[in-house]
This record gives structure tokens, C-alpha cells and sequence, in this order.
């Protein structure tokens, strides 16, 4: 019998590979539609337009980034609840957009460049909406700094169908590194 997904809840798993997406494939035009939502997505991102990204996050939104956990040494690495390098609704989301686009903050002062890839896109139809999952990969350029900042990770997301389109619901980024070397957390996957 098929389940639901339930994306970001704590029957996912705890190790570091990305639960399977469950449930029936989507069709061609709903795959087309969730990957040009991805990629828009990740341009509004890279371009910084905030205020657009936020308005494709649903109101009850979820947005976590798990800490990766070690019980013991040679133990695989797992993904608990807590804590996390982010743990946001839509709200709190707006409220550091905000914050990041003020004239006086200190973030970014002189704006990096940011850019986006976003591959391995699966989907597919449960209850609750879209269940999807992607790789992304940040590469992250300070104007103060020659050397690239890289992140990537594994996201597991639910989108929903609305009268506007698909809207962002639930999203967690399952990080590869263990660590963000970053001065800042001044950006969003």
C-alpha cells in the first residue's frame, strides 16, 4: 500500500540518505511544472529578489536545515530534530529577508555572487501534494574572497497546487558537509 509523505516529519529517517520519495508518479506536464518551479525558484534566489521567493512559500511553511548528529566514532552520520541551521516558517522567513535587503545591514554589505544548480528532481502525487526531491549546489562568491563557497545537499519538499500555482509548503535540506564554512548565513537552498 502506498503512504503518505510526509516531508520534514521525523518518520524520515535519522541517517544521511535521503528517504525514498513515495508515491504515484507524476504525469509529464506536472513534472514540467514542478521543474520550471525549481528553477525559477533558484533564479529568484540567485538574483536576490526575496520578496518575490517569499510569495511561492505557502503560509503554513516548514523550512528546515537539520544539524548533522555522530553518536559514536565510525558511526554513520544522522539528521535529528534538533538542533538546526534552520528552522524557519514563512514568518520568521520574511522576517530575515527583511533583514538581509535593510540598507544597513552588514550581511552581505557588498552583495556575493550566488549561483544555483539544481538537479535529480524527482515528484510524485501523495495527499498531502507533491512530494519532491532534488540535489542543489550552492557556489557562493565574496567579493572579499577568491576562494568559492560550496554547499550542497539532498532537499525533500511538498508543494501544493493553489489558484497561483505551486506554492512551497515544507522543505528540508539534508546537508553534505557536516559544517557551514561561511562568515555568514546570509543566503537560503
Amino acid at each position: 500500500p502506498q503512504r503518505s509523505c510526509h516531508v520534514c516529519s521525523s518518520d524520515l529517517g535519522t541517517n544521511a540518505e535521503a528517504p525514498p520519495v513515495i508515491g504515484r508518479p507524476v504525469d509529464d506536464s506536472t513534472y514540467r511544472a514542478v521543474c520550471e518551479f525549481l528553477y525559477s525558484e533558484a533564479e529568484l534566489l540567485a538574483s536576490r529578489d526575496y520578496r518575490r521567493w517569499l510569495e511561492l512559500l505557502a503560509p503554513d511553511l516548514s523550512y528546515r536545515i537539520p544539524l548533522q548528529q555522530f553518536d559514536k566514532r565510525g558511526e554513520e552520520r544522522r539528521y535529528g530534530d534538533d538542533p538546526a541551521w534552520f528552522d524557519e516558517t514563512r514568518d520568521s522567513l520574511c522576517i530575515r529577508v527583511e533583514q538581509l535587503l535593510h540598507p544597513q545591514s552588514n550581511a552581505d554589505r557588498v552583495p556575493s555572487f550566488l549561483r544555483y544548480l539544481i538537479t535529480n528532481i524527482l515528484a510524485r502525487e501523495t495527499p498531502d501534494g507533491l512530494a519532491v526531491s532534488s540535489q542543489v549546489l550552492l557556489i557562493r562568491m565574496r567579493a572579499n574572497n577568491p576562494q568559492p563557497f560550496l554547499l550542497s545537499g539532498a532537499r525533500q519538499d511538498l508543494l501544493r497546487i493553489s489558484a497561483a500555482g505551486l506554492q512551497l509548503a515544507r522543505r528540508e535540506v539534508r546537508l553534505d558537509m557536516p559544517l557551514i564554512d561561511s562568515p555568514n548565513l546570509a543566503f537560503f537552498l
